[in-house]
């Protein structure tokens, strides 16, 4: 008996330290209260020891226990109440025993009861994710069998989940596909991850393509089984495709064209090149990419065409098109229309897109359908010139008969005086602009100030025009040009008078000057670098131009006059304003006007600025040897001399002017370059030998003789001329040391 008792205690006392040592809480209760405890139950419930637990109800604790309570040994869960009245989640196993003891296990699974919420809102979340996208998410084992898949793949496929989950994934790929699978296979099982493309048959046949990224599941699973996930990329595919297919297209285009294509970086160099430019030019592409495309254009053609293309990379606008000459690997030049446009890229201009078309053989035929039509037009032009001399001659005529009768009286002298030199004035502007269009002269450029040089020509233009026209004029001083002023006024002349013409029963007439901004754009033109011109704006208020009419304008011959005129004009206009290296341009509306639109070019220097001589009549010739072949003309400038008193002597040759020498000693020789028997310039410098003081002043109706003279001492003036500009002209020789 006492070993029996001894081994009983020895047995308490090991389970009350297993009980003790326990992570899970065990209480003892005697109907209903709580007589023992062990640590960790005191612990979870909140109770500092064990002792003050003893007498606690124990459904005080344990609250909410789901399980039936009849069930011996079950594992029931609840809601445990700390001592501070704060709950948890419990799991209680009670085992109950005789006279109303119990023995309950408790263990707190606050944290299994957190995972398994994670776990759960994971999975909510999965299906959410799952159901709503729109990439195919999918398990299949490695025999190809369709284990899950969302809906996705049922809306792209046209299949049912239940359909799917009776298929491999063989049945749904494309013949070829079914060989790239096994491979897809193979390498999932020996590296666990695999990722590329593949191509699924719909159910009504259209091949959608998948870029997927796959995954081998080995734990936790019976088998081996793929994790999938993969995102339909048909439309891309497709937009890749058509994308390729266009750019092989215009390739195709663009290497096969006649036309080159090139791109110009912001350097200036050639970033790209058609194949064309080898048919078209001769240079290989290791010759012609990275190289300046200035080397490549001509020397005359490469200011404007430079200047857009910088316009072009400094601010994206619309194509300009400009013609120039671009060097053959031959060395010859080949006339191109190129088009400038800017490649922006994110409102950024990354290059220019240069596109040109050689028109070197259309100019040559334009050269020669020109050439033949002046031929055409001779017959044309002996016709109008013939009208429009019959007309001066017509305005002099009657005047003249009534001065030679002998009752005239000073009134009709003084108007047919009047009405003469209008007709003179008329013919020799014909003359010039015949002259010009035929013979065009190179100008003699010179600095020329504008407001200088109108202050004299527009009070004579003025003149010209009728009270009922208002003039007006803003040429500002120091606005210096590099000009031909003759020429120059020729074309202002043309261009005023045409004016005038149009505007039968008044109107207004304004003049003005200015220096264009840089990169400043016209809308009826381009011109290239303007702050480098004056423009110059010449507006009537007429009755305009038809668009037909504007384009033919500048056209030689052309002219809407119904009263005549030689239809020279403007063409001579545009001669001479090109050649000085400017622009011409024209808009016009019907019934409400014209202007003119002249660049000329600014002189760089304004060290010496050609301005007119400032001189009187009063010479101091004595004597004046005039040589002429026309005895009229001869005869009528001796005439003036000899009315101011100074001694004239007239030779028709000159041998005869060779002859005169002996009893004459002129200090002025007025010589026509182009003489029977001698040519006036050899003839001027063996005057000259003889007489080294002597002033010459050649005269002649070809503008190009001016030319010639290169002499201080000696003057220019082209036929015919008054006799002031003659006086005016030897006024200022005068004035130059010997």
């Amino acid at each position: 008996m006492p070993v029996t008792e001894s081994a009983l205690e020895m047995e308490a006392a090991l389970f009350r330290n297993l009980a003790d040592a326990a992570f899970d809480g065990i209480a003892i209760a005697r109907n209903g209260r709580i007589e023992s405890a062990n640590p960790s139950f005191a612990g979870m419930f909140g109770y500092p020891s064990e002792q003050l637990l003893v007498g606690v109800p124990i459904e005080q604790l344990l609250t909410r226990l789901r399980e039936p309570a009849d069930k011996r040994g079950a594992i029931r869960k609840g809601v445990g109440k700390r001592r501070n009245c704060a709950c948890f989640p419990i799991a209680v196993c009670h085992a109950p025993g005789a006279d109303g003891e119990a023995v309950y296990g408790v263990r707190d699974i606050s944290r299994e009861t957190e995972a398994e919420a994670r776990i759960v809102e994971s999975e909510r979340r999965y299906r959410e994710l799952s159901e709503a996208t729109h990439d195919l998410i999918c398990k299949h084992d490695l025999e190809g069998r369709i284990l899950e898949v969302n809906p996705a793949a049922c809306r792209a496929l046209g299949y049912s989940r239940e359909e799917l989950l009776t298929m491999r994934f063989t049945d749904l790929l494309a013949p070829r596909g079914v060989s790239l699978f096994r491979e897809y296979l193979t390498t999932i099982v020996r590296e666990g991850v695999a990722e590329g493309m593949l191509t699924l048959c719909a159910r009504d046949g259209e091949r959608r393509h998948w870029q997927y990224q796959n995954t081998l599941e080995v734990v936790g699973v019976e088998r081996p089984v793929v994790r999938g996930l993969a995102r339909d990329v048909t439309e891309r595919e497709r937009a890749i495709r058509a994308l390729h297919e266009n750019e092989a297209y215009f390739r195709s285009i663009i290497e096969n064209v006649s036309d080159i294509v090139t791109t110009i970086g912001p350097a200036g160099t050639i970033e790209y090149h058609s194949a064309s430019v080898a048919r078209a030019l001769g240079w290989t592409a290791e010759e012609f990419t990275g190289r300046l495309f200035r080397d490549f254009i001509h020397p005359d053609d490469a200011p404007a065409a430079l200047t857009l293309i910088e316009m072009h990379h400094v601010k994206p606008a619309g194509a300009d098109t400009i013609d120039l000459r671009v060097l053959h690997r031959d060395g010859s030049w080949r006339w191109f229309s190129i088009t400038i446009t800017s490649r922006v890229v994110d409102d950024s201009v990354q290059s220019v897109i240069v596109n040109g078309h050689d028109i070197t053989t259309s100019r040559l035929l334009h050269a020669q359908l020109e050439q033949a039509n002046r031929v055409n037009s001779l017959g044309k032009l002996a016709a109008t010139v013939a009208h429009e001399f019959n007309n001066v001659l017509m305005g002099m005529l009657p005047f003249a008969e009534l001065m030679q009768r002998p009752n005239v009286t000073p009134a009709v002298v003084e108007k047919g005086t009047r009405y003469i030199l209008n007709s003179i004035a008329r013919g020799k502007r014909v003359a010039l602009d015949i002259l010009r269009f035929t013979r065009p002269a190179e100008p003699t450029l010179n600095p020329v100030d504008l407001g200088e040089w109108w202050a004299h020509l527009g009070s004579e233009m003025h003149a010209r025009l009728s009270d009922a026209i208002a003039f007006d004029s803003e040429i500002p001083m120091g606005l210096t040009i590099l000009a031909d002023a003759d020429q120059l006024s020729q074309v202002f002349s043309n261009i005023i008078i045409n004016a005038r013409d149009a505007m039968p029963h008044g109107g207004r007439l304004q003049v003005r000057a200015r220096r264009p901004q840089p990169y400043e754009r016209f809308p009826f033109g381009f011109v290239a670098n303007p702050s480098d011109f004056a423009h110059i704006e010449i507006e009537d208020s007429g009755s305009g131009m038809s668009r037909e009419v504007v384009e033919h304008v500048f056209d030689p011959l052309f002219t809407t006059k119904q009263n005549g005129g030689t239809g020279l004009g403007m063409a001579v206009a545009h001669n001479v304003v090109t050649s000085h290296g400017g622009s011409i341009f024209v808009v016009s509306k019907v019934g409400v006007g014209t202007t003119f639109h002249l660049f000329l070019p600014l002189a760089r220097s304004m060290a010496t600025v050609a301005s007119l001589p400032e001189t009187s009549n009063e010479l101091r010739v004595r004597q004046a040897l005039i040589v002429d072949d026309e005895p009229v003309v001869a005869e009528g400038i001796a005439e003036m001399f000899r009315e101011d008193g100074r001694m004239t002597a007239v030779a028709l040759s000159g041998a005869q002017c060779e002859n005169l020498l002996e009893d004459l000693r002129p200090d002025v020789a007025v010589l026509d370059v182009r003489l029977p028997d001698a040519d006036g310039f050899e003839l001027g410098a063996r005057l000259r030998t003889r007489f080294p003081e002597l002033r010459i002043v050649f005269a002649s109706g070809d503008a190009d003789a001016r030319r010639m003279v290169d002499d201080r001492r000696c003057a220019f003036l082209q036929k015919p001329f008054e006799v002031r500009e003659l006086f005016d002209a030897i006024a200022s020789l005068e004035e130059v040391a010997p």
